[in-house]
């Protein structure tokens, strides 16, 4: 896709559908190239307290379990989003996998209520549909984390699969937040 007039629902659905034609082993392959590089950078060696997403292995998305397991490792404070009846973030700490429950949309989120306020968070994982090389991020449409990311001054991270860039610049509307860093399995965007 190149024609910049494209809409983002159109984007959207074009960028699901291409990460949805990966492999189940490609997948996990390029997750855990995508996860060492964050796990090497600065900004994670930095980071005491990590927002991150959970995967949704349905839907392809770059695997975060492994990264979590990493954090819990190196001690670091773990806080996942959990979705509330208003289509806002609560922003949960986790201290283990094992806490985990499927909630309506089919996301594993913390059942417990334990919030973090968003001025600690050091460093946020953040999930894409697609992403530009200014940055900017194709979300599921729903603007749950533009509306966190808007008021968080934490290093922004994206993950994304190579074939999740998009050569074009995205359209963007003024709530759109760029982040700070894109990582796929085979660069680092800045």
């Amino acid at each position: 896709m190149s024609a910049p007039s494209i809409s983002k629902k159109k984007l959207r659905r074009f960028f699901l559908v291409e990460r949805m034609k990966l492999s189940e082993v490609e997948v996990e392959t390029k997750s855990e190239s995508i996860i060492n590089r964050v796990l090497e950078s600065d900004e994670f060696k930095k980071a005491q307290t990590v927002h991150t997403y959970i995967s949704i292995k349905e839907k392809n998305e770059v695997r975060t379990f492994p990264f979590i397991e990493a954090c819990f490792k190196e001690q670091k404070r773990v806080v996942v989003p959990k979705i509330v009846g208003d289509g806002t973030l609560e922003h949960i700490e986790l201290n283990s996998l094992d806490d985990l429950t499927i909630n309506n949309w089919g996301v594993p989120e913390p059942p417990t209520k334990k919030q973090v306020p968003i001025d600690t968070l050091d460093l946020i994982i953040v999930p894409m549909v697609a992403g530009d090389r200014s940055k900017n991020r194709l979300g599921y449409g729903k603007g749950f984390y533009d509306r966190f990311l808007e008021i968080s001054e934490a290093v922004k991270i994206g993950l994304l699969f190579d074939c999740q860039l998009y050569n074009n610049k995205l359209p963007v509307e003024s709530f759109d937040i760029p982040l700070d860093i894109l990582i796929t399995e085979s660069q680092r965007i800045e």
